[in-house]
């Protein structure tokens, strides 16, 4: 698996129990069960992408401070999350310790981030393995449609056609020369 994609995902799921930590805590604040998924993707996301701008930005004048842009940064991705999903915040003091608390999880979550993805690469690699081969076999009853090591399921050709294989493996393959 992609090693972006996997830290990706894995960001998703710390930043996930942080938020839902916040939620079960703060009375005030409302993480829906349902789109709660939609709420850690979305602010994982804008986390990636705001905290290089913010690093860029205030970088020369808060040098020595990197936990503003670490408060800085979890704040507005709180922001752009409960304005994107059904998660809310509401008051003052839910704004600043829901801040707070996520700050701190992400704090936890730099600290063991290379160990946490490295332990996810071979469940990831294993399951990502198990689909490439369903997929090569031609689905779970192994139907034997797939095209073989390309990870793809078999196309048929044209009506009246023989199925096509990209690979050149097939029969008929290379096509006679004209």
């Amino acid at each position: 698996m992609n090693p972006r994609v996997l830290s990706f995902v894995v960001a998703a799921i710390a930043y996930g129990i942080t938020l839902t930590i916040a939620d079960i805590v703060l009375s005030r604040m409302h993480v829906p069960f349902l789109t709660g998924l939609l709420a850690w993707a979305l602010f994982t996301l804008s986390i990636t992408l705001i905290r290089p701008v913010l690093t860029r930005t205030l970088g020369k004048s808060v040098h020595g401070y990197t936990w503003v842009i670490g408060l800085a940064t979890v704040l507005l991705s709180l922001i752009v999350t409960t304005l994107l999903t059904p998660m809310r915040i509401s008051g003052f003091m839910t704004w600043v310790w829901a801040t707070l608390i996520v700050w701190v999880g992400t704090i936890v979550y730099d600290m063991v981030d290379d160990r946490l993805v490295a332990a996810a690469r071979p469940i990831a690699d294993k399951v990502q393995g198990e689909i490439d081969e369903r997929l090569d076999r031609g689905g779970p009853r192994g139907t034997g449609t797939g095209i073989p090591g390309t990870g793809m399921p078999g196309v048929g050709g044209a009506p009246g056609m023989p199925p096509t294989d990209p690979t050149g493996s097939g029969p008929g393959y290379p096509p006679p020369s004209a």
